[in-house]
C-alpha cells in the first residue's frame, strides 16, 4: 500500500461543520479569525458554505465547509488550526469580537501553546501554536482593584465581584488562579486575581459582557486607588477576607 497517497495526491483535509446557520456561521469565521468567504450556496437561505484562510504564502490554505443543519447538533470531537505567530494576540482578538472561550492559551506537554474556542454550532476548535515559535510569551497581570461602594448598595457591589472573575475566566481573559476579595475598614472591597495577559485587559475593553458587568460596577460603587486605603499607610496592610 506503500505510495497510494502520493500516487493520487491525497491531500488538503477540509473538515465539514453542521451549522444552524451558514451565513451567520461564515461571518463569525471572517470576524474572529479572519476567514474570507469561498462561496455560499443557497437562496434566499444558504445550505451550504466554505471559507478559507490564506494564501499559500505562509503553509496551505485551511478550508473549512459549513452545512446547514436543523435540528440539534451533537459536536464531536475538534477540529484544529495552527497558528504560526502571537497566538494569544489573536486569543485577545477573538475575544474582543465576542467568541466564547473554553480554554485561555495554555502551554501544553506536547510542545503547543493552545486555546479552545467555541465556534458556531458548539464546535470546538482548537488553536495552536508550536512553543519554540512562540517568542516572549504574554506573562498574566496580577492586579488588585479597589471598590468602595455606594450608599445602600454594599450587597449589590458584592455580588457583582462574586461574578466578575468567574466570567472573565470563562471568557478566557483572566487566569484559573482564583481570585481573593478582601474588605477595607470603610467598607470598600479589593479584588484580587490575575488578568491572562495585557492583550487580554485590551480585549476585555471591548466585549459586550465584560462592558455590561463592569457598568454594573460604576453603578454600584467608585473606583478608588489603593493608597487611598487607611490601611496601606501601614507597613503591614490588614484587610478582612471574605470568602467567595
Amino acid at each position: 500500500m506503500d505510495g497510494i497517497a502520493k500516487h493520487h495526491q491525497i491531500h488538503g483535509a477540509q473538515p465539514v461543520l453542521p451549522v444552524p446557520d451558514v451565513a451567520a456561521a461564515a461571518d463569525w469565521f471572517c470576524r474572529v479569525l479572519g476567514f474570507e468567504i469561498d462561496f455560499l450556496v443557497g437562496e434566499p437561505v444558504a445550505l451550504h458554505g466554505r471559507v478559507k484562510a490564506g494564501d499559500g504564502s505562509w503553509g496551505g490554505p485551511v478550508y473549512i465547509h459549513l452545512s446547514r443543519h436543523e435540528g440539534e447538533i451533537q459536536p464531536c470531537g475538534a477540529t484544529r488550526l495552527h497558528v504560526g505567530h502571537d497566538i494569544d494576540a489573536l486569543h485577545a482578538h477573538a475575544i474582543a469580537q465576542g467568541a466564547t472561550a473554553l480554554q485561555p492559551p495554555t502551554e501544553q506537554p506536547w510542545g503547543l501553546r493552545e486555546t479552545v474556542l467555541q465556534a458556531p454550532g458548539g464546535h470546538r476548535l482548537v488553536l495552536g501554536a508550536e512553543t519554540p515559535h512562540v517568542h516572549d510569551a504574554a506573562p498574566p497581570r496580577a492586579v488588585i482593584a479597589c471598590y468602595r461602594p455606594r450608599p445602600g448598595m454594599e450587597a449589590a457591589l458584592l455580588a457583582t465581584v462574586r461574578r466578575h472573575v468567574p466570567a472573565l475566566q470563562r471568557l478566557g481573559l483572566a487566569t484559573g488562579r482564583a481570585p481573593t476579595t478582601l474588605q477595607a475598614a470603610d467598607g470598600t472591597l479589593l479584588e484580587v486575581f490575575e488578568w491572562a495577559s495585557a492583550a487580554a485587559i485590551t480585549a476585555a475593553h471591548a466585549h459586550p459582557e465584560v462592558q455590561a458587568m463592569w457598568a454594573e460596577f460604576d453603578a454600584t460603587c467608585e473606583h478608588v486607588k489603593l493608597s487611598q486605603l487607611t490601611e496601606t499607610q501601614q507597613l503591614f496592610a490588614e484587610f478582612t477576607p471574605l470568602d467567595q
